[in-house]
């Protein structure tokens, strides 16, 4: 029979755990007054330290248990019986019941009352289990447990030479649940911002860990399967989410990786809202986003649209591909477009698709990539329904500016930015520049900088006017941005918390000093130069720890900025404005999970005629919980926005009780 034993290749769904670490007990006088070292199949009685039984490779293989309890009984080497704080060494894991069976004749090995088995990062408890070791089939009743996918197939893979009679009991784990990773789902036309309280990019598209339980999990040769699980990734209860598994099928897929059907999944939320997501598979590859996604696109495709993702093709595993075919359904419903500069608002039945192709291709020294987006395949409106850029850039080390990257462009019809001017177009460019990021810390200073030295040549609007004109312009441009922590609350009191129902990290008030400085200088080929040094500064504090449901977190930030400015540039898209700004940037809990999140600059020079005027605003909305959040976002200066789901994954602790 296998070695990674039916009997608990069901924990490669999920696991809980909540340890309980029995005493081992051995009374001066037993009934048999001996410890065994016992092979399903081939009973063997010994005595101190034996060696483990080797099985000749023609013999079954076989599973080696060495048990200790307050009583032990063999009856004529047919049946062995263990009675009271049963602890047997399972091949490097732990199985510990109040009584433990084995029948020789039939095959059957048992257990009873308070099972507990630990092995790695798996753990279960149950109220009965049977297992025929002829047969391969077993049954789990009343389980519980904890399972960690990513290990989960090493740890349950019973190997005969490998004995390892170290207690691993998860009761010796602090009681810590660690933000470890987790899953996003989303969709819009923006870049969703990094969360700003847990402040870090833990959605990785998979969770490791679950807790689960279920009535009755059948084990079989290949793998197990149950009639109803119910998992979830958060270490507390009550849960905030879980899922509901019907008809479900574990097993190892070609790939040595381990794979959970359910044929119907419900999502749950607060144990109230019961939402349908159909068949789901979890485990094996790393979860994939939906291959559909709608998009809002109100400059090139009159509003909403439906991408669909494709499978991305690999070539020489350098060479990465993907098509995105688009159906345009604003456009479809109002029958005529406003995205193009034509008199003709008409369509065909051509109007209504789109195509985005991407290409990648990477190698130790450089990579090269390329986005070409199609918003109509008329091809009597391609020049106007294309937009395509190229980069390639490569890594070398050179004097004074040491590891640094060479890159060389090409765009046609880029969007641009540029404060309360607002979007502009570059027809097209292509040129080159020479870039240098470098992380460093003076003292207690954090510090970031970047230089970029290049030229280019430039096909874009004028800016006095809408004028196209093509210019060669040469720049350089430098950024320091630097952080200095002033006040930070004493960590000691944080790490004597646990997770509060809001958040997956625990909170540390603080008050940071930030501070940017960016200069440029472009010189263009017709004789115009431009130059300026920009200077910005301010506090961001951070304040609460959301243990509580009104007001209890506040992160805001100000940043007055000036910029001192000589010459003009001709270009739109580069012309040194806002000479006075303020960036103001808040979060604010309103109530419970409701968070409101919001980022603008304000113009602030009262010569200026754009004084008063906001810009590269963002709004979001967002529901934000301990074990899942959304949120919606909107940026009205593009007319753009998003929404998003995102699932917290943890490492659990030892907190995690048997409640849910």
């Amino acid at each position: 029979m296998a070695l990674n034993l039916g009997i608990l290749g069901f924990i490669s769904f999920l696991y809980p755990y909540e340890t309980s670490k029995g005493e081992e007990k051995f009374p001066g006088k037993l009934v048999k007054d001996k410890n065994y070292n016992f092979s399903v199949g081939n009973f063997v009685e010994t005595y101190e330290n034996p060696p483990l039984r080797k099985l000749d490779t023609k013999e079954v293989k076989s599973l080696t248990l060495k048990i200790f309890a307050d009583k032990q009984y063999d009856y004529d080497q047919k049946i062995y019986l263990a009675q009271g704080n049963v602890k047997a060494l399972v091949n490097g894991g732990i199985l510990r019941s109040d009584l433990l069976s084995y029948d020789k004749s039939t095959g059957v090995l048992s257990a009873e009352g308070n099972i507990r088995f630990t092995k790695g990062g798996q753990y279960f408890k149950a109220k009965e289990f049977n297992f025929n070791i002829f047969t391969k089939e077993g049954m789990i009743k009343d389980t519980y447990g904890i399972l960690d996918i990513k290990n989960v197939l090493n740890d349950l893979k019973f190997d005969i030479n490998s004995y390892n009679n170290k207690d691993q009991n998860r009761t010796n784990v602090k009681e810590v649940n660690t933000y470890s990773d987790g899953i996003k789902f989303s969709f819009g036309n923006i870049k969703l911002p990094e969360n700003k309280i847990t402040r870090s990019k833990k959605s990785i598209g998979s969770i490791n860990n679950w807790r689960f339980k279920s009535d009755s999990i059948a084990i079989e040769e290949n793998g197990w399967k149950s009639n109803k699980i119910i998992f979830t990734n958060d270490p507390f209860d009550p849960h905030q989410i879980s899922f509901e598994g019907i008809d479900v099928i574990a097993e190892e897929d070609d790939n040595g990786k381990l794979l959970i059907t359910s044929s119907k999944t419900n999502l749950i939320l607060e144990n109230r809202t019961k939402i349908f997501l159909g068949k789901r598979i979890f485990g094996g590859k790393k979860k994939e986003e939906s291959k559909l996604q709608f998009i809002l696109d109100g400059k090139d495709r009159d509003g909403l649209a439906i991408i669909r993702r494709s499978d991305t093709t690999i070539i020489n595993n350098n060479l990465e591909i993907d098509f995105q075919p688009q159906f345009l359904i604003n456009r479809a419903i109002i029958g005529k477009t406003n995205s193009y500069n034509s008199q003709n608002k008409n369509i065909n039945f051509y109007d209504l698709f789109g195509l985005n192709i991407k290409l990648k291709a990477v190698n130790d020294k450089w990579s090269f990539n390329s986005v070409n987006d199609l918003s109509t395949l008329n091809i009597s409106r391609f020049s106007d329904g294309t937009r395509h850029s190229n980069t390639f850039q490569r890594y070398f080390r050179m004097p004074i500016l040491e590891d640094s990257t060479v890159n060389i462009f090409t765009t046609y019809r880029s969007r641009a930015w540029n404060g309360t001017i607002g979007e502009t177009e570059i027809k097209s460019a292509f040129g080159g520049f020479i870039e240098k990021t470098q992380f460093f810390k003076i003292g207690e200073v954090k510090n970031n900088l970047n230089i970029r030295i290049g030229t280019g040549k430039y096909e874009a609007e004028k800016y006095e006017n809408s004028e196209i004109i093509s210019l060669w312009r040469s720049s350089v441009f430098s950024s320091l941005d630097s952080e200095y922590q002033i006040w930070k609350s004493n960590p000691k009191n944080l790490y004597q918390k646990k997770l509060s129902p809001l958040s997956p990290v625990l909170i540390n008030p603080e008050l940071v000093f930030r501070t940017n400085i960016n200069s440029a200088y472009f010189n263009y080929l017709e004789g115009n130069e431009q130059g300026f040094l920009k200077l910005s500064f301010g506090p961001e504090i951070r304040l609460g720890n959301l243990e509580r449901d009104i007001l209890d977190y506040t992160k805001f930030s100000i940043m007055p900025g000036v910029k001192f400015k000589f010459g003009n540039s001709p270009f739109k898209f580069d012309k040194a404005i806002d000479l006075k700004t303020i960036n103001i940037s808040l979060m604010q809990q309103i109530y419970g999970p409701l968070m409101f999140d919001f980022i603008s600059n304000v113009n602030i020079d009262n010569s200026s005629k754009s004084y008063g005027e906001y810009y590269d605003t963002k709004l979001g909305l967002l529901w934000h919980k301990r074990a899942y959040e959304c949120g919606i976002y909107y940026h009205p200066n593009d007319d753009a926005g998003g929404l998003y789901f995102r699932i917290n994954g943890f490492k659990f602790g030892d907190s995690v009780k048997e409640v849910f």
